[in-house]
């Protein structure tokens, strides 16, 4: 074998060596992150609440939302109408960086968290809810709410979402 043999082998290894590496993180990626996002689960936690005007409904909520659904505490409830849901079960957390939102100060791994869980829906237990927050900075104007609540039934009992009319979510580091 000459050299430029040699070398075109070499390369070819090599780029097989990548190609295998980069799918295999890839694949490790999404088997740890969490389930979604595709990239790492970001960890710390959430905590606020307030209320968005979402189609004229005024929805209230509270929050302390850990980036591990495995820690607690898990706290989170939402009212609005009269009606409320309170979180029983976190069953996916997911917490990301999206680089188009500024958390400002103190500086935090992510910015995005968003799960599921079940819970009760005016004291009736077997509600499910899909959530995502953003931490978009002080005072909280630009921070974002989003949920989604079917009943035990599996009615869709709410969907709304909007920036914060009142309120703020803050990240924390863990």
């Amino acid at each position: 074998m000459n050299y430029k043999n040699s070398r075109i082998s070499r390369i070819r290894t090599c780029a097989c060596a990548i190609i295998v590496m980069a799918a295999a993180t890839a694949a490790l990626a999404s088997i740890g992150g969490g389930g979604g996002g595709g990239g790492d689960n970001l960890l710390g936690r959430m905590t606020g609440g307030g209320s968005i005007i979402s189609n004229g409904l005024r929805v209230t909520h509270g929050l302390t939302l850990n980036c591990d659904a495995t820690q607690n505490p898990q706290r989170l409830e939402i009212n609005w109408a009269g009606n409320r849901f309170h979180l029983e079960q976190l069953n996916t957390a997911f917490c990301s960086k999206n680089p188009g939102i500024d958390a400002g100060q103190p500086s935090a791994a992510f910015n995005t968290y968003t799960g599921s869980g079940a819970g009760r829906f005016n004291g009736v237990s077997g509600s499910t809810i899909d959530v995502v927050f953003t931490d978009a900075g002080e005072p909280g104007a630009e921070d974002f709410a989003s949920y989604t609540i079917h009943d035990a039934e599996g009615n869709l009992v709410l969907t709304a979402s909007g920036n914060l009319d009142k309120g703020n979510h803050q990240v924390h580091n863990p």
